[in-house]
């Protein structure tokens, strides 16, 4: 019995230090790509590999799949994510899971984002780019300037009841963008 119980702990202690490790890489590598993608914030293009992959038409054919109003915003989504220092992607995947690429929002409020959306209460904005812009700076002010810059940090804070399917909505969209990106 004494020797199942070391065997136990020795294995959680290994698991523990797995785990540790993994997230200490798996941000450092997050951080790196993300700080890779931001040397040149004018040149709307990235690399994947060897290949150059322009981040508006990315989003423009992300946008087209969708049937989405936003394609026409592409280049302020590239330009916002670069000014803030946020991945280009994060923005359209969350505008796709709050409102389904702003398909179906409040009438006239131009919030595809559902940014400050609860209860009665929302914010309106007078187009899509001011509301990129100014859900852009919510999220740096807010989120990755206090060092939530990771998806599964910034979930429970942006939508506290969603129970895992906000995260798991607004990176399946990611996800999509990436394909894209790879497929171009």
């Amino acid at each position: 019995m004494k020797a199942l119980k070391t065997t136990i702990l020795i294995f959680l202690a290994l698991t523990a230090i797995f785990l540790l490790v993994f997230r200490a890489t798996h941000a450092n590598a997050t951080k790196t790509v993300r700080a890779a993608e931001n040397l040149k914030p004018k040149n709307m293009a990235f690399e994947i590999g060897h290949k150059q992959v322009n981040r508006v038409e990315v989003l423009e054919k992300f946008f087209e799949k969708y049937k989405s109003p936003l394609k026409e915003n592409a280049q302020t989504f590239v330009a916002v994510a670069d000014k803030y220092g946020i991945d280009y992607t994060l923005l359209p995947s969350i505008s796709c899971q709050e409102s389904t690429c702003a398909k179906f929002l409040i009438e006239g409020s131009y919030n595809p984002f559902g940014w400050g959306v609860y209860g009665n209460q929302h914010i309106a904005f007078e187009s899509y780019d001011q509301a990129i812009e100014a859900v852009g700076e919510g999220l740096y002010k807010g989120y990755f300037s206090k060092g939530l810059d990771e998806l599964h940090e910034i979930a429970p804070v942006y939508t506290p009841p969603s129970n895992g399917s906000w995260y798991r909505g607004v990176t399946y969209f990611s996800n999509q963008i990436g394909d894209i990106a790879l497929a171009l």
